[in-house]
């Protein structure tokens, strides 16, 4: 796996739905200049699909189904051939959130989300790239990724906004043809059209270096940990403030607030509510940069109905080596350009881009992650401790960390790594199926040996998979 350098995290300072009147949806959307009643509604639920970082589907199929004259199966047959998909048949796009171009640092971008939907299983996998991220390459020289914009305005204009789609491929690996950028004006008027949104504040925030737009200085932001009820620049505060806690801490809150406008936008209160659905709509069509088409969108739609939340995987890449998806660190200014910035651990892309590989191909053992245990079987104290720590950087579940012992409680010793599976099945041809493959698929990739079911199925072990480290993980 190679030598992991380690960063202190960044810290600052301390401180029966739709049964409404058709003919009033159809009144309140046929008011909207240069287009019809169906395809409003489809853009609508289209770009809330995409806000919602692609989970709002049912919005888009329900109101579309509601109001259009067209089967919805039949119509997303069609266009759902539209849609790009990489080798691995998943459709990849790169969500953008900005404060417009009239603010202090317009044109810079301050959420970069890369979002993957699995159409096969019914699965969304979202990875948070933190603004600070440092580009070093031929085709976007040196600089922080959320200069992207800026830099390639003047040769691209608008289309620009592509190249994220670019930089999102290059530090996950990924095909990515779609961007879709958002700034929060839209985001403000989103959540106070829905009457303002329900989250569950983790922690209490108190940040007072939430910059005031109207005298370029700071105001004061807090607000108590439990649940909150938000309006949208409350909301807004609570997705942007930064300065008294970690970037990590930043995208998860971000993620938190997108998935409280998509339970709140898919609530009887919005869909038959068509004087709330045009808000919604106005604040939309202002405030949207995006290269999927008409088409793309109402196959995004056709996804209501296959997406379930529980297999929504949701990653955040970020300094801190203790804690998951931690691949990143900060060098010495010198080498960015004079400015505070994030790297890849060992200066290359490898670890992030296997961490993407998990998360994107492997989300089935994020969705439901095995319990696992790394056994030492070796003469080296604190390798099993060592490579427990690797994993769980990976995002693997680890549950414990002990030496191999045999029945009576002495030390036990083996030649070669294996990996053992305690909770198995038999099918009817009587072969063993193990009950949490996805994350022994995961597992493939670290080189910890072959997968073997144990004698007997465990019910009461400590992990549902035994990782045991063999002399042959001695280096």
């Amino acid at each position: 796996m190679g030598h992991f350098q380690t960063r202190k995290i960044r810290r600052r300072p301390s401180f029966q739905l739709l049964r409404k009147s058709k003919e009033a949806l159809a009144r309140c959307f046929g008011s909207l200049p240069r287009m019809r009643a169906p395809k409003s509604s489809v853009v609508l639920g289209g770009v809330l699909v995409l806000l919602g970082a692609l989970i709002v589907f049912k919005v888009t199929s329900g109101v579309y189904a509601w109001i259009s004259h067209f089967d919805p199966v039949s119509l997303v047959a069609t266009a759902s051939e539209d849609l790009k998909r990489d080798a691995k048949g998943h459709t990849n796009i790169v969500l953008l959130g900005d404060g417009g171009h009239v603010r202090d640092g317009a044109d810079l971008v301050d959420t970069i989300i890369v979002a993957s939907v699995d159409f096969a299983n019914g699965t969304v996998s979202m990875l948070s790239i933190p603004r600070d991220y440092y580009l070093r390459s031929s085709e976007f020289g040196t600089h922080k990724v959320n200069e992207v914009y800026r830099n390639f305005k003047k040769e691209m204009g608008e289309n620009a906004y592509s190249m994220f789609a670019k930089a999102g491929g290059e530090i996950t690996g990924l095909d990515i043809p779609y961007y879709a950028r958002i700034d929060f004006n839209a985001f403000v008027e989103i959540v106070d059209g829905l009457g303002g949104i329900t989250v569950d504040v983790k922690e209490p925030i108190y940040d007072p270096y939430y910059p005031n737009e109207q005298d370029d200085g700071y105001t004061v932001f807090e607000m108590k940990a439990g649940p909150q009820e938000m309006n949208g620049e409350t909301a807004l505060k609570f997705a942007r403030s930064r300065k008294t806690t970690s970037d990590f801490d930043r995208a998860l809150r971000q993620q938190q607030v997108l998935m409280a406008i998509k339970e709140k936008a898919m609530s009887k209160d919005v869909l038959t509510n068509p004087k709330v659905l045009k808000k919604l709509y106005d604040a939309i069509q202002k405030n949207l940069n995006t290269n999927l088409s008409l088409t793309e969108m109402i196959s995004l739609a056709s996804l209501a109905k296959g997406i379930d939340r529980s297999k929504l995987v949701t990653k955040v890449l970020h300094d801190d080596p203790t804690r998951e998806g931690g691949f990143l660190y900060t060098p010495e200014r010198q080498y960015t350009n004079n400015q505070f910035a994030l790297v890849p651990v060992g200066d290359n892309l490898d670890l992030i881009h296997r961490y993407s590989d998990l998360i994107f191909n492997h989300r089935e053992a994020f969705a439901a992650p095995a319990r696992i245990e790394v056994l030492n079987a070796t003469r080296e104290a604190g390798i099993a401790r060592s490579r427990a720590e690797m994993l769980k950087r990976f995002g693997f579940n680890i549950v414990n960390v002990e030496n191999l012992t045999d029945t009576k409680g002495d030390r036990k010793y083996v030649e070669r790594s294996f990996i053992r599976y305690n909770t198995w099945d038999v099918d009817k041809e009587g072969n063993v199926v193990p009950r949490f493959k996805p994350s022994l698929e995961a597992l493939s990739g670290f080189s910890l040996g072959e997968a073997l079911p144990s004698d007997e199925v465990r019910e009461d072990a400590k992990a549902d998979i035994s990782v045991i480290l063999g002399q042959d993980a001695v280096k």
